[in-house]
C-alpha cells in the first residue's frame, strides 16, 4: 500500500566540440510518504468528482441547447416570449408576466364571456408595459411588493387608458 514514483533525470548530448559529457547532477533522495486508508479513499474521492466536472464539461453543449429551446406553455405568445426572454432566462418567469396580463383583462359581458381586449390588443399591452417596466428597472425603481407586482401596476394603468382610447380599440381588433 505504498505509494511510488519514478524519476527520470534527463541528460543533456554530449557536447560535440569537447567530446565529453557534462557533469550530471545526483539528485537528492526524498523521504516516501506513507499512506494510510483514508488518504486513499480521499483521493479517490476526489477522482471522481473530476470525472463529474469532465463529464458536464464535456455535456455542456447539450444543456445549453436545451436552454435554448422553447419550453413555454402554447398559451403565452412568441412575440410576447421573445421579448422577455431577452432579459430573463426562466421559462416560469416568462409565463407569470403573461398571467399578469391575462389576469388583467377583464371580462366585460359575463353572458357571452367578453373580454375587454382581444389577444392581438393584450399583446400589444404587454409589449408596451414589458418596456415600460425594463426602463424602470434599469432607473434602479425599488419594487416593495417584487417585481411581478409591479408589472401588474403597469399593465393596469395602461389597460384603463387604452380601454377609453377609440383608435386604439378600433386598430387591433
Amino acid at each position: 500500500m505504498m505509494q511510488t514514483a519514478n524519476a527520470i533525470i534527463i541528460q543533456p548530448a554530449e557536447d560535440e566540440m569537447s567530446g565529453k559529457p557534462p557533469p550530471v547532477k545526483e539528485p537528492k533522495k526524498c523521504p516516501a510518504i506513507k499512506t494510510t486508508n483514508s488518504f486513499l479513499k480521499q483521493n479517490i474521492k476526489n477522482n471522481k468528482r473530476k470525472a463529474v466536472a469532465q463529464f458536464f464539461h464535456v455535456d455542456n453543449s447539450l444543456e445549453n441547447s436545451l436552454k435554448k429551446a422553447n419550453f413555454l406553455a402554447h398559451w403565452v405568445p412568441d412575440i410576447f416570449s421573445n421579448l422577455i426572454g431577452s432579459f430573463y432566462e426562466k421559462d416560469e418567469t416568462i409565463q407569470e408576466f403573461w398571467k399578469v396580463i391575462k389576469q388583467s383583462n377583464r371580462v366585460v359581458d359575463y353572458s357571452t364571456n367578453k373580454r375587454a381586449f382581444t389577444r392581438g390588443q393584450e399583446i400589444a399591452i404587454g409589449t408596451k408595459a414589458f418596456k415600460e417596466f425594463a426602463l424602470k428597472v434599469k432607473k434602479g425603481v425599488k419594487m416593495h411588493k417584487g417585481q411581478f407586482a409591479y408589472f401588474n401596476r403597469i399593465v393596469n394603468k395602461l389597460m384603463n387608458n387604452l380601454y377609453f382610447d377609440a383608435d386604439f380599440m378600433e386598430n387591433l381588433n
